[in-house]
């Protein structure tokens, strides 16, 4: 198992798209930093409707995953690192299949709960210059996903992670496919529903598509707000 690589930001234009700030631009931290419910000490966010907040306080990214984005982008390969993502914290040995809407991790002193899958959007295809890859991340599901803090304490680059309960909700994996697959599946919306921690925000799109309001519309999320509005 990897060791823990911490991350922050603070918002700021991107650099490949000046009329767009964001906080994904990430420094590692060496030093230990106090988590508590809101996220990470000196980390900040410029959308606090989509990111931030008490279920999205922390944002864990795969570290083996960039060996894959670096053969899916050859020429821009050098650019895919730890904290490229936005992450919080980055770390190998835990992926989207492995891991549950629910579980509860303890981290250094702080208690963390999973609370949803990252829903990647156009931020990522400026940042880096690639259009389209926030859908493909969204589509192999290589996401990431979010904590909400059930106990604020100290962290610390390296420090032990592990898993201290299961939760009973689907895998990140299968919870990207429930909820972006396209597929009207009203049996597997109430499943995720009934997710032990699932994020309040998650909670509320599955009610409206259970209440006959149809699969939302992804593209002004994934491809910018000028998108066109179709699914």
């Amino acid at each position: 198992m990897d060791r823990a690589q911490i991350f922050v930001g603070r918002i700021a234009p991107l650099a490949a798209a000046p009329a767009v700030a964001s906080a994904i631009v990430k420094q590692a931290v060496r030093a230990p930093l106090w988590l508590g419910a809101s996220g990470l000490a000196g980390d900040e966010q410029a959308d606090g409707q989509h990111h931030g907040g008490p279920d999205r306080a922390l944002h864990h990214y795969p570290a083996e995953h960039y060996r894959w984005w670096r053969e899916r982008y050859p020429g821009a390969a050098a650019r895919f690192q730890p904290g490229t993502f936005g992450e919080n914290l980055s770390l190998a040995g835990w992926s989207e299949d492995a891991v549950h809407i629910g579980d509860v991790f303890r981290w250094g002193d702080a208690l963390l709960q999973l609370s949803q899958p990252r829903s990647p959007c156009f931020k990522l295809d400026r940042h880096l210059g690639l259009p389209g890859l926030a859908r493909l991340m969204q589509q192999e599901a290589r996401c990431g996903w979010l904590y909400r803090v059930l106990q604020p304490g100290q962290v610390t680059p390296g420090a032990d992670f592990a898993l201290e309960r299961r939760g009973n909700g689907p895998s990140v994996q299968e919870a990207m496919r429930i909820m972006y697959g396209g597929t009207a599946a009203p049996g597997a919306w109430r499943e995720l529903l009934a997710a032990e921690g699932l994020a309040a925000s998650w909670r509320r799109t599955l009610e409206k598509r259970l209440a006959g309001g149809g699969i939302e519309s992804w593209n002004r999320r994934l491809d910018g707000p000028d998108a066109a509005s179709a699914t």
